[in-house]
């Protein structure tokens, strides 16, 4: 029989652990918030998606791509997983609190509808640049199985699809209304991701020494030292935000992953709307995702990352005397970046905090996961 945590959905979980800890009665207001924001971002992707169908459609009738057997008749279908979404949610959110524009205590002539315009269109760009983002990624990675499509070959879908939404990023950013600054924060997240990923080779040939090496020896010593020194406790080497962060395990590398992303993604809202969100809302923010990153992607990714991808997971699991030992090391690392992400973001906050709060209730259930 599961336990009582494993039968109750995280979302209850989050929602009612963190009612029980503020007693805020605001926090029902701003679920409502959340839900109608959820459906903002949901229609802006889905609209985002019907374009690249379109693009898929025009090469498939020119003949560049073939149908799933028995799709013949069908249109163009595409669809893409991803979590991308979650912080752009929030940051939607947190505009609409700045606008005045919250259920239940909204009032026409108090909310700034101009301003909420502004930020829907900024979240509908962000989030293509995101999704284009990570496609890009996936395609670098080989890493094809997200690509939801009744077209073949699944490569050329996917480059295309890529490109469908490259175009639109670009188009953006050469608008005459998009501040040059919006366009330097997206180049240097790219830049410094990329940057990550040419390093990724050294990162897979530490992890081969090290399953390579016999256990407690003096050569798996000396590699179990390199993995804490280059990539557990790495030097951070670039970062306006952060600087005070260098005692968290993983952070330097796990930032130029996927937290640099975050970070310029806010960036890039502030420049195009000419706002200030908040040093602590982003901090927490980029907390956040590196948390969920080690807690659900790379717990989830670890069958298939084990041999090969050299992850804050692997890398534990690797390093621990025994699995019980390596799997207690990743929660307690997980659960200090969302400790410390909830202790950045603001009290009132309850948006961040609960998201906060549901992550760290899915990467528990996750990391129970790798105990077996």
């Amino acid at each position: 029989m599961g336990s009582v945590r494993s039968r109750i959905p995280a979302t209850a979980r989050a929602l009612f652990g963190h009612l029980a800890e503020t007693k805020d009665p605001r926090v029902a207001t701003m679920v409502l918030l959340r839900s109608e924001v959820e459906s903002e971002i949901e229609s802006m992707t889905e609209r985002l998606f019907l374009s690249v169908e379109r693009d898929l459609q025009r090469a498939r009738v020119a003949g560049e791509l073939d149908p799933v057997p028995g799709t013949a008749d069908e249109q163009a279908k595409f669809d893409y997983d991803t979590r991308l979404v979650l912080p752009a949610m929030l940051t939607l959110a947190r505009i609409h609190v700045m606008a005045g524009d919250v259920p239940v205590s909204r009032v026409g002539s108090d909310v700034d509808h101009e301003f909420i315009a502004r930020g829907r269109e900024t979240t509908r760009n962000v989030v293509r640049a995101l999704l284009d983002g990570d496609m890009r990624d996936a395609i670098n990675d080989d890493e094809y199985e997200d690509f939801d499509t009744n077209l073949r070959p699944r490569e050329r879908v996917a480059e295309l699809a890529q490109e469908s939404l490259q175009e639109g990023v670009e188009s953006w950013f050469d608008s005459e209304d998009t501040p040059e600054a919006v366009r330097e924060s997206y180049q240097h997240a790219v830049e410094l991701s990329e940057r990550h990923q040419d390093e990724d080779e050294a990162f897979r040939d530490l992890l081969d020494r090290l399953r390579g090496s016999r256990e407690g020896s003096d050569e798996w010593e000396t590699v179990a030292d390199e993995v804490r020194e280059q990539y557990k406790f790495a030097p951070i080497e670039e970062g306006e935000l952060f600087g005070d962060e260098s005692d968290l395990p993983y952070f330097a590398t796990q930032y130029a992953r996927v937290g640099i992303l975050y970070e310029d993604m806010l960036n890039m809202y502030e420049a195009d709307l000419g706002v200030d969100l908040g040093e602590g809302f982003k901090r927490a923010i980029v907390l956040m995702v590196v948390g969920a990153q080690i807690g659900l992607d790379d717990t989830d990714d670890y069958p298939e990352d084990r041999g090969t991808q050299l992850t804050p997971v692997t890398a534990e699991l690797n390093l621990a005397d025994d699995r019980k030992v390596g799997v207690e090391r990743i929660r307690r690392i997980v659960e200090t970046y969302l400790d410390r992400a909830d202790d950045y973001a603001d009290e009132g906050d309850h948006l961040t905090r609960i998201a906060v709060e549901y992550i760290r209730q899915q990467s528990l259930d996750r990391i129970d996961r790798l105990r077996a």
